[in-house]
């Protein structure tokens, strides 16, 4: 590579894992084809893309500062390049923000920072290796990249699984199924003590769809499952998660839905940072509808915590695009609910985001 693809290499890139198609290997393969501008370099193919994601937020309920929220924030901007020479191939990606993208996360643009950076082997039609730092391959939502959510932000359990670690994973495509197998760090960093698990998904109607929500959906039924299981032998305790996604669409409706079973230290971040909850089964379901196909889409999302306070988020979404997921102006509003009224807000998002 020259100059520019090793300065464009050190400040750190990369993009989403997931699981092979017949016609792909990764959402990160099916984003890149679709938004790159390509740099061919002598023997070695190179791309050059990204996104930027900024909203305008506000709450009375969530103070900044001693005031009330209301302003402006980079949700993400990120740089991805993506090579390869015969068999193999290079992903690396730089963000200048931290968001987690969950319904009140809050972010400005700062120092770049390393996302995915991984190395892949095509070893047969049906096989790939990885090897590097990327995410997990647990949940499909988590999985996606943030430019192709259906919401500004994530649900709290897509987000949750959304972190990289180091690590291998063996990705395989075989018809309708489709399997990743993976070992990480985890979180005791390189000491002896593994993350691994796996996740199977199959599409026995339709065809698998890298867009949350009915962007782009054929007009005949279309309906993917997978199936995850996740977990960290840590230095202190193990923790366990076991996750169960399914996503239907037919013409201008869809639905989706995601449930996590949280063993053994496994937990799951709270709406507002107020703690976390274990030892319990939070789900999600979200539908949406095309009122205009291809160009307006309402969006609704149910959130069930299971913890001790009961807590709820309900989100409603509007999108607009102008060029698909590359170009689309989103509207969202987020109401929070637990016993303790403390914990309850209200947030209103408006986010731009532009990719190339």
């Amino acid at each position: 590579m020259n100059k520019f693809v090793l300065g464009a290499l050190a400040l750190t890139m990369a993009t989403t894992p997931a699981l092979a198609t017949e016609t792909s290997w990764s959402t990160t393969d099916r984003d890149l084809a679709g938004l790159s501008t390509s740099l061919t370099q002598g023997a070695t193919g190179a791309s050059v893309s990204g996104f930027l994601r900024a909203s305008y937020n506000s709450s009375s309920d969530i103070s900044v500062g001693g005031d009330d929220l209301g302003g402006f924030s980079i949700d993400d901007a990120q740089i991805w390049v993506n090579g390869s020479v015969g068999d193999f191939s290079v992903v690396v990606q730089a963000e200048a923000s931290s968001s987690m993208n969950t319904p009140e996360s809050l972010s400005a643009a700062g120092g770049l920072s390393v996302l995915d950076a991984y190395a892949s082997w095509k070893a047969t039609e049906q096989l790939k290796v990885q090897l590097g730092q990327f995410r997990p391959a647990f949940l499909g939502s988590s999985l996606r990249n943030e430019n192709n959510l259906l919401f500004i932000g994530r649900s709290y359990l897509g987000a949750e699984y959304a972190f990289r670690d180091q690590g291998v994973q063996l990705n395989g495509a075989f018809g309708m199924l489709n399997f990743a197998v993976f070992a990480q760090n985890g979180s005791d960093g390189a000491a002896k003590e593994m993350a691994y698990g796996f996740r199977v998904e199959a599409t026995p109607m339709g065809t698998a769809s890298n867009n949350e929500g009915v962007l782009g959906a054929a007009d005949n039924a279309s309906l993917t499952v997978g199936l995850a299981y996740l977990t960290n032998d840590g230095a202190v305790a193990d923790d366990i998660s076991l996750g169960i996604d399914a996503a239907f669409t037919m013409g201008v409706f869809g639905v989706s839905a995601e449930i996590v079973d949280l063993d053994k230290g496994a937990t799951l971040t709270l709406p507002g940072a107020v703690g976390t909850v274990s030892d319990a089964t939070p789900f999600n379901v979200a539908a949406s509808f095309a009122v205009m196909p291809d160009t307006v889409e309402l969006a609704v999302r149910y959130e069930d915590f299971d913890d001790s306070d009961n807590t709820t988020a309900i989100t409603v979404g509007a999108n607009w695009y102008l060029q698909g997921h590359a170009a689309k102006w989103q509207a969202n509003y987020t109401t929070v609910a637990a016993d303790t009224s403390a914990n309850e807000f209200d947030l209103i998002k408006i986010g731009l985001t532009v990719s190339i």
